[in-house]
């Protein structure tokens, strides 16, 4: 069908408006997160239609998973200040991840200011990463600066808060989620040139 076609391609433009909205809300269900609040977007970057990330499913996710961030280290190299975080969560699995900054030049506050935002970056990629989502983050959002970059926040979610469930089920939905975004969003342009960069909440 046209959902399947569309997540196989890893965009989602090729989705109608109820599609789309859809699939926003079995997405948010799969992974236990309350749609109300709106914790995913829709970005449109060079033609293509992908779901990121924003702070409010990181903090869910961290919730939900028992998400801890164990460990934090920092450098400087070449211009760039480099946060690396781990994380641990309630399953006992341990992954981490990296943010970065260019600090050249900078100085006092906006130095200050970049290198938190290298830290706030390391720990939602680590969150993402460690609840197996390989999609952009907001603060990774943030940063591109593509000429047709547009950010579409989901409409038409008139849903009931996310129900309780049992761990057990909520588990097994999170798997199949996790294995069905693994699917959808590998081979982005955007998840490929940020591993380049990367070398693989708040």
């Amino acid at each position: 069908g046209n959902l399947e076609r569309v997540l196989i391609q890893g965009d989602l433009s090729g989705l109608t408006e109820e599609e789309r909205t859809g699939f926003y809300r079995n997405v948010c269900k799969s992974l236990g997160l309350n749609p109300l609040t709106l914790p995913l977007a829709f970005l449109k970057l060079s033609g293509r239609l992908i779901l990121y990330a924003k702070k409010d499913c990181t903090e869910q996710l961290r919730k939900i998973h028992g998400v801890s961030i164990v460990a934090l280290e920092t450098s400087s190299q070449d211009g760039l200040f480099i946060a690396t975080a781990k994380a641990h969560d309630k399953h006992g699995r341990s992954d981490s991840d990296m943010g970065f900054a260019a600090v050249g030049g900078l100085k006092g506050e906006n130095l200050g200011n970049a290198m938190l935002k290298a830290v706030t970056k390391a720990k939602r990629r680590a969150t993402l990463s460690i609840c197996g989502l390989g999609m952009l983050d907001e603060t990774e959002v943030e940063d591109i600066t593509v000429k047709d970059k547009a950010v579409i926040e989901p409409s038409g979610l008139s849903l009931p808060e996310t129900p309780e469930v049992d761990a057990e089920v909520q588990q097994k939905l999170y798997e199949s989620a996790v294995k069905a975004l693994n699917d959808a969003f590998t081979g982005s342009p955007c998840s490929e040139q940020a591993q380049a960069v990367l070398t693989e909440l708040e």
